[in-house]
């Protein structure tokens, strides 16, 4: 009987994890970043010794490192794997010397935006055990107004894409690109179409505006939620920035992107979608769309409340006992929802059944965003004197601007940057280091932070960029390479232009 060969690892999946490891015990023997700075009253009392007719700014020890850890980490979630680099990071911490392991371990789970995000992700795991958000995408799509209409039909496509996204982004990927690809093969498009690859690409950017203007559990959630931590931690200027206020703001810049994409497609690229003219309605609508049922009715009515829930302060404002309660317990909003999900029964079993619907609970994306939490906080806390040194570093390449300069590199350096490591993770360690910038320039932080959590969050340029883009250069059947890069490019570029022409002046004048 032949003995099966072990599978080997590929010899570069070997190459990036030495790699990422020595990226993370490097702090404790490269020299530390330092550079002359000017005094000042804040550096004069961190009694930095002088040096040139200055002061000699330093990464500390521990600064470096804790950075060197977080950057390991990222690196090998980029190349490798998810979530046992993350769980070495924690260790590496433990066993760097920074503080004890319960003490690191409380930091980790005692993070009140850790506990928040667990139940969130709960929620999101009934929606899609639910099966909601592919009844609803059904329900759009086969609508008799996009019969024999190509234009009505993609742009019909484009916005359910969008709107399903706002239950569950990545959800949204594998539900409509089945339905694409059954549309091409039934109407004689193939791989190589101009149409094909567009939309095959834009599948994601939809995902991506989406997870940007989504203040109730997508990266915005996330980043703004760091963002009210911040502030509530106190010293560092940070903007609480209106929840009510962001969604329309994100929302007004999405459906210009959407609108503008549909143009380009249309008039810059002359898309040929003749071959829609021929589409049958029924391909549709082969698979019958029963009636809601009870359960997805509970989970619809139950999303639309912890909604509520997060919008009420922002709508009746924080001067009445009521605001002022949900304003101050937020928080709750992830555990009222689940108790809500979990207390409710439908035919004697509860309606998220946590043995079930654990299969779908995203515990890679739990473990990456608490992992970010904690290193990136450890890293920008007392005692680094990173977000100090990353602050001086972005004045001297940032002053002398005008506001509005100013405002458009931030956007640069978000969408730019997020290309190459984790999305979420860059906005969580930037946000610190751009309100000291922005505190020492004298210039209101929340415009420019509204501004650069959407734009930091469209990420679809490489593989590292997001989830969403590791899945669309997966679609190697239907898009090349190549024109991934060409179209998330060309779409980062559309996001880039509405942001700096639509949401920057929006931006003035809400926040």
């Amino acid at each position: 009987m032949e003995e099966k060969e072990t599978p080997k690892l590929p010899i570069m999946t070997v190459l990036h994890v030495l790699i990422g490891l020595s990226i993370m015990f490097s702090g404790h023997f490269l020299p530390s970043l330092s550079m002359v700075v000017e005094p000042s009253e804040k550096l004069l009392a961190l009694n930095l010794p002088p040096t040139d007719g200055g002061l000699l700014l330093s990464v500390t020890r521990t600064g470096m490192v804790v950075s060197m850890i977080f950057f390991g980490v990222i690196y090998l979630w980029t190349f490798v794997d998810t979530i046992w680099p993350g769980l070495l990071g924690i260790v590496a911490l433990i066993f760097s010397g920074y503080a004890p392991a319960p003490q690191v371990l409380q930091m980790f789970f005692g993070n009140p935006m850790v506990v928040m995000i667990f139940f969130l992700i709960m929620v999101a795991a009934a929606i899609i055990h639910s099966d909601l958000a592919n009844w609803i995408a059904k329900w759009l799509m086969t609508r008799d107004f996009v019969n024999g209409r190509p234009w009505v039909f993609t742009a019909t496509f484009l916005f359910t894409t969008f709107l399903v996204a706002f239950l569950d982004q990545i959800t949204s990927c594998f539900l409509m690109w089945p339905v694409l690809f059954t549309v091409f093969k039934e109407t004689g498009f193939k791989k190589g179409d101009s149409y094909v690859s567009i939309m095959t690409v834009y599948v994601t950017i939809m995902a991506l505006l989406s997870f940007a203007s989504d203040p109730f559990k997508g990266g915005a959630f996330y980043l703004l939620s760091n963002l009210q931590s911040l502030a509530a931690g106190g010293g560092s200027g940070a903007p609480v920035l209106n929840t009510a206020a962001y969604l329309g703001f994100a929302l007004v810049i999405s459906l210009c992107c959407i609108a503008l994409l549909l143009l380009m497609m249309r008039f810059v690229f002359r898309v040929d979608i003749s071959p829609l003219r021929t589409l049958d309605p029924e391909v549709l609508r082969r698979d019958p769309l029963p009636p809601m049922n009870a359960c997805q009715k509970l989970v619809l009515m139950d999303f639309l409340l912890y909604a509520s829930w997060l919008l009420l302060p922002s709508i009746i404002g924080t001067d009445n006992v009521v605001g002022a309660f949900v304003a101050k317990n937020s928080m709750a909003g992830s555990i009222l929802a689940t108790l809500l999900l979990s207390v409710v029964f439908i035919k004697g079993k509860p309606v998220v059944d946590i043995s079930v619907a654990n299969r779908f609970y995203a515990w890679r994306v739990f473990l990456l965003i608490a992992v970010a939490f904690l290193l990136g906080g450890v890293m920008t806390g007392k005692g680094t004197n990173v977000p100090l040194y990353m602050e001086y570093m972005l004045r001297d390449l940032l002053s002398g601007m005008h506001y509005i300069t100013f405002s458009i590199a931030v956007v640069l350096i978000g969408i730019v940057f997020t290309n190459f490591c984790n999305s979420v993770v860059l906005g969580l360690v930037l946000t610190p280091v751009l309100l000291a910038v922005a505190n020492a320039f004298g210039v209101n932080p929340g415009p420019m932070m509204a501004c650069f959590i959407y734009a930091v969050l469209i990420a679809a340029c490489t593989p590292a960029a997001s989830p969403f883009a590791a899945l669309l250069f997966g679609n190697s059947d239907w898009i090349d390479t190549r024109h991934i890069v060409r179209h998330s490019v060309i779409a980062s570029a559309v996001v880039v232009l509405v942001v700096i022409v639509v949401g920057m002046p929006l931006a003035w004048a809400l926040f």
